[in-house]
C-alpha cells in the first residue's frame, strides 16, 4: 500500500499553487459548436466547470458519436497542438471536429497546455480545486484521484457498450488500471523509445547501418564525434526526456519486466540492485555523447539540432517520428531512418525490449453526471476509436483503438519503418507511468538529469531513488 503518495502530491500541488503557477502554460483554447474552428483564448489559463443540467445518466445507454440528439456541456484539458498535422493530435483535432458538427448541441470547452508544461499546471489546477471535467493523466497519479473520489471509473460505462469495449487493443488499458479497475480512457499505445538517425551522416562517418549492439554504438558515436557531429542529440531541460525516452529502455538492457513488477510492487527487488546500478553506470558513461548542453535544451532544441544536422542521431518516443514527418526539413527527411536501442553484451536484455504503453488517459471527474456525462462519454468513445485510430495511423501514429480499412501502402516510408519495428517490440512497462509520481515523475528525473551531468554517482542515485520509494510504501 502507497502510504504517502497523496501527502506528497498535495503538498507538491501547494507549492506551485502559493508560487502562482509560474511554471505552467497558461495557453488555453476554447472551442464551441458555433466556433468549429480551433481559437486561441489568451484570456485565462483557468477552466469553466460544466453545469449539471440534468439527473443521473440513464445506465443503459450507450455512448454514441454520431448520436445527433445529444446535448451538454463539459470542459476538458489536454495537450493536443492544433497546429499538429501528424500524429494524434492531428487525429484527436479531426475527430473532435467530426463529434460537434454532428452534435450541434453539445458545449466542449477545451484547455490546452504543451506537454512540456502539462503535468505542472495539472498539479496547480488540483491544488486550486479548479480541475475540469476531463482531463489527460498519467498512470502515476491515477491512485491520488481514485482513492479521493476525484474521479469514476471509465470501466462501467465501456462495458455497457460492447461496440466500444471491443474496440481497443489488447494491453491498451494496463496504464489506466489500478487496484483492479479501469479508471482512464486510452488514446495511444506508442514504444517511448526509438532510435532515429541520418543514414547520410552516418555514411560520411563510415556507418554503413544501424548498430546492432551497444558496443558498435559507441564506436559509431566515436565516429560521428571525429568528424565533428554531435554523436546523441539531448534536450533534457524539462528532466523527462533522459528518463522517461532513452534510459527507460536502457535498463531493460540489465534488468527485465519480472524485476520491475517485483520493484514496483515491493515484493523483493530495489533499485540498489546489482543489475540497476550497472545500468546506471552505463547511462552515465553515454551521455559523454550527448550535447554538452543536454540539460538547458528542451526536447524541441534537441529536434532543431538534428533538423539543422549538427547531430547525427537521437533516441526519443514514437511521437518523435510524428514530428519528423510533419516539421523536419525535407532533405534531412529523406535521409532520417529509426532503430531499436541496441542490446548491452553480457547483459541478459535484448533489442526487442522497450518501454511501451498507452501511458496517458481520459480521465473522468466525478461531479460530471446527467447529459454532460452521457455527452462526454460519446465524445471520448470518438477520440479514442474508430474514425480517430484509422486517422492516427493514417497520420503516422499508432493509437489505442484498433484499425479497419487503412492502406497500409499509403503510409510515410519512415513511419512504415516505426510500423514495422513496433511489431517486433518486446513492450516493457514505463517506469515513470507504473511508479508512484513521486519516483516515476520525481526522484527518477532529478536524479536522472544529475547523473548524465555527472554530479551523482550511479550508487548515489540507485540509493536516493530506494529511499524514496521505500518512504512511500
Amino acid at each position: 500500500m502507497r502510504k504517502k503518495y497523496l501527502a506528497y502530491l498535495l503538498a507538491a500541488a501547494m507549492t506551485l499553487s502559493l508560487a502562482g503557477c509560474g511554471g505552467a502554460s497558461k495557453e488555453n483554447d476554447s472551442k464551441t459548436q458555433e466556433e468549429n474552428t480551433p481559437q486561441q483564448n489568451e484570456d485565462s489559463g483557468d477552466s469553466q466547470e460544466a453545469e449539471d443540467n440534468s439527473g443521473p445518466a440513464d445506465e443503459g445507454a450507450e455512448a454514441s458519436g454520431s448520436d445527433t440528439g445529444l446535448s451538454g456541456s463539459f470542459s476538458i484539458y489536454h495537450m493536443h497542438g492544433e497546429d499538429d498535422t501528424t500524429g494524434t493530435a492531428a487525429a484527436f483535432w479531426k475527430a473532435a471536429d467530426k463529434f460537434m458538427e454532428e452534435n450541434p448541441n453539445v458545449n466542449i470547452e477545451f484547455v490546452f497546455s504543451a506537454h512540456d508544461g502539462y503535468q505542472q499546471k495539472l498539479t496547480a489546477m488540483m491544488a486550486g480545486d479548479e480541475l475540469t471535467d476531463v482531463w489527460l493523466t498519467k498512470g502515476d497519479m491515477l491512485p491520488s484521484f481514485a482513492d479521493t473520489g476525484t474521479i469514476q471509473a471509465a470501466d462501467q460505462y465501456i462495458k455497457q457498450d460492447s461496440e466500444w469495449a471491443n474496440a481497443y487493443l489488447d494491453g491498451a488499458f494496463g496504464d489506466c488500471t489500478y487496484n483492479g479497475t479501469e479508471w482512464g480512457i486510452p488514446m495511444q499505445m506508442q514504444a517511448n523509445t526509438i532510435g532515429i538517425y541520418n543514414k547520410a551522416i552516418f555514411e560520411e562517418c563510415g556507418i554503413d547501418k544501424w548498430p546492432e549492439t551497444w558496443t558498435e554504438l559507441l564506436e559509431d558515436c566515436e565516429k560521428i564525434k571525429a568528424k565533428g557531429y554531435i554523436p546523441i542529440a539531448m534536450g533534457n531541460k524539462e528532466q523527462w526526456v533522459a528518463e522517461s525516452t532513452v534510459f527507460n529502455t536502457y535498463a531493460y538492457k540489465y534488468v527485465d519486466q519480472e524485476w520491475f513488477n517485483s520493484l514496483a510492487n515491493n515484493q523483493g527487488a530495489k533499485f540498489t540492485d546489482e543489475a540497476f546500478v550497472r545500468a546506471l553506470a552505463g547511462f552515465q558513461n553515454i551521455a559523454q555523447y550527448f550535447n554538452e548542453d543536454m540539460n538547458s535544451l528542451d526536447q524541441n532544441e534537441m529536434y532543431a539540432l538534428y533538423y539543422n544536422k549538427q547531430a547525427a542521431m537521437f533516441f526519443n518516443g514514437a511521437w518523435g517520428v510524428g514530428n519528423m514527418i510533419g516539421n523536419c526539413p525535407e532533405d534531412v527527411l529523406a535521409d532520417t531512418h529509426v532503430g531499436l536501442m541496441p542490446a548491452v553484451e553480457g547483459e541478459a536484455g535484448t533489442k526487442y525490449d522497450t518501454a511501451a504503453g498507452a501511458g496517458w488517459n481520459y480521465v473522468i471527474h466525478s461531479r460530471l453526471q446527467g447529459d454532460d456525462l452521457t455527452a462526454c462519454l460519446a465524445f471520448l468513445k470518438a477520440v479514442s476509436t474508430g474514425d480517430y485510430a484509422n486517422s492516427a495511423l493514417e497520420l503516422g501514429f499508432i493509437s489505442s483503438g484498433k484499425t479497419t480499412d487503412v492502406d497500409l501502402s499509403a503510409l510515410h516510408p519512415l513511419f512504415a519503418e516505426y510500423y514495422e519495428l513496433a511489431a517486433t517490440m518486446n513492450n516493457c512497462s514505463i517506469f515513470d507511468v507504473v511508479l508512484p509520481a513521486e519516483v516515476g515523475s520525481g526522484v527518477l528525473y532529478a536524479d536522472t538529469q544529475q547523473l548524465i551531468a555527472g554530479t551523482m554517482t550511479p550508487e548515489e542515485m540507485a540509493a536516493d531513488c530506494q529511499a524514496v520509494m521505500e518512504a512511500n510504501y
